[in-house]
């Protein structure tokens, strides 16, 4: 089993980091972890490449990334919640599954074989919301291939961290279970 995950928190020790560690020392298999801040991955450009030919021209560290999407099992989409929404580097970096919706679209090409299993964790605390950052993280999903079973809240971490969430990480536990059902 292979589980891809993308982080979009900017912080190393944060709440949203801790979850994805308590996920990874549960799952089974193979896991890589794409930090979306640190990574050396530029935004699309709608450049229009993905429209005439089969994947992506930007040639940067997101390319593997592409081979590990097709291959892999499992993808989740870990971030904080600002502004009600998935962090900007996150979004940045996953603006480029553009090219395989453009592909499938323009070119009758689809890349992405398998479907995958796919779940969102989401933390924040103050009075946003976090169902825009959720519909986001499902269309993101479902753009490749990915079927949303579930999604993981940590939504008090102003004055409940994750690492004191009972629920949050019960739930995280439970996501492991699953995606490890997979094998």
């Amino acid at each position: 089993m292979k589980t891809l995950i993308f982080n979009g928190s900017p912080r190393a020790n944060g709440d949203t980091t801790f979850l994805i560690s308590e996920l990874v020392s549960k799952l089974k298999g193979e896991v890589r972890i794409v930090n979306t801040y640190k990574s050396k991955i530029e935004p699309c450009s709608d450049c229009r490449y993905c429209w005439e030919k089969a994947g992506c021209c930007i040639d940067d560290e997101m390319q593997s990334v592409y081979k590990d999407i097709i291959k892999c099992d499992n993808i989740v989409i870990a971030s904080p919640v600002y502004f009600s929404e998935l962090t900007g580097s996150l979004l940045n970096v996953l603006s480029r599954l553009q090219c395989f919706y453009a592909n499938r679209r323009f070119l009758g090409i689809q890349q992405i074989i398998k479907e995958k299993t796919g779940a969102l964790i989401l933390c924040g605390g103050g009075d946003g919301e976090p169902d825009k950052a959720e519909e986001t993280g499902i269309t993101l999903l479902k753009m490749i291939r990915a079927r949303h079973i579930k999604t993981i809240f940590s939504l008090k971490t102003d004055t409940l961290s994750a690492k004191n969430d009972v629920k949050a990480i019960n739930d995280i536990a439970g996501l492991a279970d699953i995606l490890n059902r997979y094998l």
